[in-house]
């Protein structure tokens, strides 16, 4: 039997790290939620962990950084994963200089736009989902809400999701990480960018006068 340790207790899942045939792993389980009808609840469990393990993988091949599924176990809603040792940007943006943090949001940016050229959207932009390792490479985990053939609006909404997040989490620093981020998208994106902009624009604007 695997030791599993618990790393991360969060609403929709519990994090377990520890070792599988001599690698350094996770296991992600969704556990029951006893306020929602049982059907519903192992539907919406079993449907968000399939969906994970598969997007997972393929936004891997659109070229981005994810951890490895080894196997998953849809009876217990569970995922093993690699372990990417490293730090959550939402963790690092205080220790940062100006010129480093609008680095690594041009990256996130970057990293965004490659998924959306894919027609995909992550569903869960935001600075937790975002791990730097220890060689400074960045990952984007946590695609439980990703979804594929993503329209300009689902692309546009995406990117409103990172803003908000920003300007909830790192309001001081917001200017400067949304800027950068917008500008690593547009980098990769190319022209087209500017209509899934406006559309995160105009999602905004919706949202200020309902």
């Amino acid at each position: 039997m695997v030791p599993w340790d618990v790393l991360a207790l969060g609403a929709e899942s519990t994090i377990f790290h520890g070792y599988w045939s001599n690698k350094e792993v996770i296991l992600k389980v969704r556990p029951c939620k006893s306020y929602l009808i049982t059907p519903i609840d192992r539907m919406l469990r079993i449907s968000r962990t399939v969906r994970e393990s598969r997007m997972l993988t393929f936004a891997r091949t659109l070229g981005v950084p994810t951890p490895s599924v080894y196997w998953i176990d849809v009876q217990t809603s569970s995922i093993l994963m690699d372990f990417i040792r490293g730090e959550s940007l939402k963790n690092l943006v205080e220790s940062l200089t100006n010129e480093k943090l609008a680095q690594l949001c041009k990256t996130f940016g970057y990293l965004l736009a490659e998924l959306h050229k894919g027609d995909t959207i992550h569903g869960d932009p935001t600075t937790s989902n975002v791990i730097l390792d220890e060689f400074d490479k960045m990952w984007l985990i946590d695609f439980g809400l990703s979804e594929r053939n993503a329209t300009i609006e689902m692309k546009g909404t995406d990117l409103h999701l990172v803003n908000r997040a920003i300007e909830t989490t790192h309001w001081k620093h917001q200017e400067i990480m949304n800027q950068s981020i917008l500008d690593g998208y547009s980098s990769n994106y190319g022209s087209d960018s500017n209509l899934i902009i406006a559309r995160m624009n105009a999602i905004r604007e919706r949202g200020r006068y309902h």
